[in-house]
């Protein structure tokens, strides 16, 4: 095989019938020659597994976990296994629109040293009409700031896990994803390591970009998820305790006090959303004044965890088929 230019990782859990259209998109690139395709399942029970065995040559490496360990270790394993200088991550449930989409974003990375990693806006419709995400935004409060991500590009402040490439050596500086966040959020917080410098000697003011001449279709699969559309307390409440650790485990106690006061406004905001009307006072207690002590007692702790290695502390998936080392077989 000529030389590697990219390892797409995928990671996935029981979505076999959305996982072949997402390789069929990889294996379509102009570039696709020069790609690996790594898939680590997380103990898939559809037949994904058995499937994927005789479905595709060795281009695809095929790894898994015996349990779902969530999308973060998966994807660190992934970065661990990967060959290629640059690393594309790629939802199960996503397929790349353009043929030369990895193409743009390898040349702009490879061009550009400023650049450390890029995305494409991200569609929920192949007739690019309702956006899913174009540049990714964060309130200061740490919510997702959909009224500029779906309509601004420049210079984002972060960019989605559901697709992205990166450089390999960055992903190793930042200590890959952190598998605290076992539902969302982990791309946010991947982000601001980047964004805010939090290592030594790592390069400051990390820029993201936007290559506007590619497209990635999100399809929102219902399966494979731990919680569907539908179900609204359960997600939020999921949210809510990711997103109070991720501000308060950067800000502190100053960060604390102003994610409260914020949230108090901003549920006071949202509540007039008929959507919002179904949380009982309980359950409103719990997002305003609960899941707000509960991480101010765990501050110390969160603020530890968060600068930890996350790749180190990756357990090793099972090697299914392996063209880099073709001895190992399952």
């Amino acid at each position: 095989m000529s030389e590697l230019l990219c390892s797409v990782i995928i990671v996935t859990w029981n979505r076999r019938k959305e996982l072949e259209l997402a390789i069929d998109s990889i294996l379509a690139q102009t570039i696709a020659a020069k790609l690996e395709v790594i898939v680590v399942d997380n103990g898939s029970t559809d037949g994904t597994v058995e499937w994927l065995q005789t479905a595709y040559d060795d281009r695809l490496r095929l790894f898994q976990f015996a349990e779902n360990r969530g999308a973060c270790h998966g994807r660190n394993a992934g970065i661990h296994l990967a060959r290629a200088k640059h690393i594309c991550f790629l939802d199960s449930d996503a397929l790349i629109l353009e043929l030369h989409t990895l193409e743009t974003c390898l040349k702009a990375l490879n061009t550009e040293p400023a650049i450390r990693a890029v995305a494409v806006p991200i569609w929920f419709d192949r007739a690019r009409t309702r956006p899913f995400c174009l540049g990714g935004y964060i309130t200061p409060h740490g919510y997702f700031f959909p009224h500029r991500s779906f309509t601004e590009t420049e210079d984002p402040d972060m960019i989605s896990s559901c697709f992205a490439v990166w450089e390999k050596g960055m992903l190793m500086e930042l200590r890959g994803f952190d598998p605290w966040f076992f539902w969302g959020i982990e791309d946010m917080d991947l982000a601001l390591r980047a964004r805010w410098n939090a290592l030594r000697g790592a390069p400051a003011g990390t820029q993201f970009r936007i290559m506007m001449d590619g497209a990635v279709l999100h399809e929102m699969s219902q399966g494979g998820r731990h919680f569907k559309p539908g179900d609204f307390l359960p997600s939020f409440h999921a949210f809510e305790r990711q997103r109070l650790r991720l501000v308060m485990g950067y800000g502190g106690l100053r960060e604390f006090f102003k994610v409260l006061i914020l949230s108090v406004l901003q549920r006071e905001q949202i509540a007039r959303d008929a959507w919002m009307k179904r949380m009982t006072r309980r359950e409103w207690f719990w997002a305003l004044l609960a899941y707000p002590a509960i991480r101010l007692f765990y501050l110390p702790i969160d603020a530890f965890k968060q600068r930890q290695n996350h790749l180190e502390s990756t357990p090793v998936p099972i090697t299914v088929r392996d063209s880099a080392n073709p001895s190992v077989r399952r």
